[in-house]
């Protein structure tokens, strides 16, 4: 299918996650299989390789062709910022349009358990969607060729929400940590939900690290 394409085959040994993590330092992007269920071997070793690799990992599941568009979630981390601009030139490249989906557990459980009033859960949208909205101006000013949507969700938890939205997408990408990630975790729990059940082919992107120079 790809005859210009060269093809060489390694053999790495120790434990997955150890392996392919080391690995993928010199790797442009690791590119794994899951069978898209919670519970399998290849799922696993998705999870595991996503969690340690410093590349991007792409996880591809069963029957995930055909679909349109590439989906990015974003939440104003720094993990997130990177994703965006990842998805975006993946979006450029391929000509689809970019959704920049920002989900979140909206102010209305707060409502209804009786802690703040409607004021302040009015507050809350306004400050998220200012996030969301620099952040697809930022993108339609560096990509005005690219059709960009920004989806604000408050009802679905996060990770349901990008299920939901790569149900149809060609390519999704997220972080691999959030804003609500603890520091010493390696996936996000967001991240480690959808690579249970990825909806398309998945793209978990890794804050590069800086290089310090002497």
């Amino acid at each position: 299918m790809q005859p210009g394409l060269q093809v060489s085959l390694e053999l790495l040994e120790g434990a997955i996650g150890a392996s392919l993590g080391d690995y993928s330092k010199n790797a442009a992007m690791l590119v794994l299989g899951s069978s898209g269920h919670a519970r399998g071997a290849l799922t696993d070793r998705a999870l595991q390789a996503a969690a340690v690799a410093e590349s991007p990992v792409a996880v591809i599941g069963p029957g995930q062709e055909g679909g349109r568009g590439v989906v990015v979630g974003v939440d104003g981390s720094q993990e997130s910022t990177q994703a965006v601009a990842f998805a975006a030139a993946e979006a450029d490249a391929l000509g689809e349009e970019l959704t920049v989906l920002y989900a979140f557990t909206g102010p209305n459980r707060w409502i209804k358990a009786g802690l703040p009033s409607s004021r302040f859960a009015a507050h809350v949208l306004e400050e998220e969607q200012v996030v969301l909205s620099e952040t697809v101006a930022g993108l339609r000013q560096e990509y005005p060729d690219i059709v960009v949507h920004g989806v604000l969700e408050t009802l679905l938890e996060p990770a349901d929400a990008l299920i939901q939205a790569g149900s149809n997408a060609r390519l999704l990408v997220l972080g691999s940590r959030g804003r609500g990630s603890v520091g010493r975790l390696l996936l996000g729990s967001t991240a480690h939900a959808v690579l249970t059940r990825p909806p398309c082919a998945t793209i978990i992107t890794h804050l590069r690290k800086s290089e310090h120079k002497q």
